[in-house]
């Protein structure tokens, strides 16, 4: 039997289209998460605000006062650039 793409995958994909911030020390940016595993996340931000390599301090808010925000420290994967953003793929780690 053949498994297709999205079956190969070790962790599914939740869509989303939700709010999500990168901090360091120096920056803040906030883009919209596209989806999100147990293992990463694909967000969209403006061109330019990201690089392969970086590391961030990533939150995503909740939208309910009773559930904290999903924490993690993410590092830059992958960046395609498009006309006006970029769709960003982050790796999880230190997911709090």
């Amino acid at each position: 039997m053949m498994l297709t793409k999205e079956e190969q995958r070790v962790f599914n994909r939740m869509q989303l289209n939700t709010k999500v911030i990168l901090a360091t020390a120096q920056s803040r940016i906030e883009g919209v998460c596209r989806n999100l595993s147990a293992q990463g996340v694909l967000m969209e931000v403006s061109n330019g605000q990201c690089q392969i390599g970086e590391e961030w301090q990533l939150v995503v808010p909740s939208a309910d006062n009773q559930v904290l925000p999903l924490k993690a420290m993410a590092k830059v994967l992958r960046v395609d650039s498009g006309e006006r953003t970029d769709m960003v793929a982050l790796t999880l780690t230190e997911v709090r």
